[in-house]
């Protein structure tokens, strides 16, 4: 067992109830658990103008994504939660991705820099028996955002996971603070629900 990796899934699980489903999470990432991950070599790359659209392994590429992550929060989530702050599970998501349940697509400009990303989540719908895909955040950097880049990079992730993959069902959140809504709709995408969320103050810790 990588005592490395067991502090580190530790840590990002400290105050939460031990259920089994956690202790098998935390036993998994501790183990260093068999490699089931998405294998980006396995997807072509897509160019568009100066960009490059591909598949890559979160794992290794997070001192880049933490950027974005914070440019992600101070659009979206931040505007809604005054009173929380950003802390990224990526322990979770190292765990989600070795599990093969989690695909990370990027935009880099042609001289490597990262801009944008688009990280999917894979499951077995309960209801229906197929394979499903839900993102979890879609974000491309100021200045890099006109030229339908986001177009382009949505098109890619469809062929990747349908074509690829097997997915039959692809679904995505819309942050009423970005409207993203309307690029959904453009590419095809209808409004199946509505989700409302309700915030609550952090627990108050018992004394004793």
């Amino acid at each position: 067992m990588d005592l490395h990796l067991l502090r580190l899934a530790l840590a990002h699980h400290i105050g939460q109830q031990l259920t089994p489903e956690l202790a098998s999470r935390i036993e998994f990432i501790a183990r260093n658990g068999e490699d089931l991950a998405i294998n980006p070599g396995d997807f072509e790359p897509m160019v568009v103008n100066d960009y490059v659209i591909k598949v890559e392994r979160l794992s290794e590429i997070l001192s880049e994504m933490r950027r974005l992550h914070e440019g992600f929060w101070s659009e979206t989530d931040r505007t809604l939660m005054q009173d929380a702050c950003m802390d990224v599970d990526y322990a979770g998501m190292a765990y989600l991705e070795r599990a093969g349940r989690l695909v990370q697509f990027t935009a880099r400009t042609t001289t490597g820099e990262l801009i944008g990303q688009c990280r999917m989540y894979l499951s077995r719908s309960m209801h229906l028996g197929w394979l499903m895909a839900e993102d979890d955040t879609l974000y491309l950097a100021p200045g890099h955002r006109g030229g339908f880049l986001a177009v382009h990079m949505l098109r890619y992730v469809e062929r990747c996971l349908v074509d690829r993959l097997g997915v039959r069902e692809i679904a995505a959140n819309s942050k009423l603070s970005n409207n993203s809504g309307a690029l959904m709709r453009r590419l095809g995408y209808e409004a199946m629900s509505e989700r409302f969320v309700k915030f609550f103050p952090a627990p108050v810790a018992r004394k004793g």
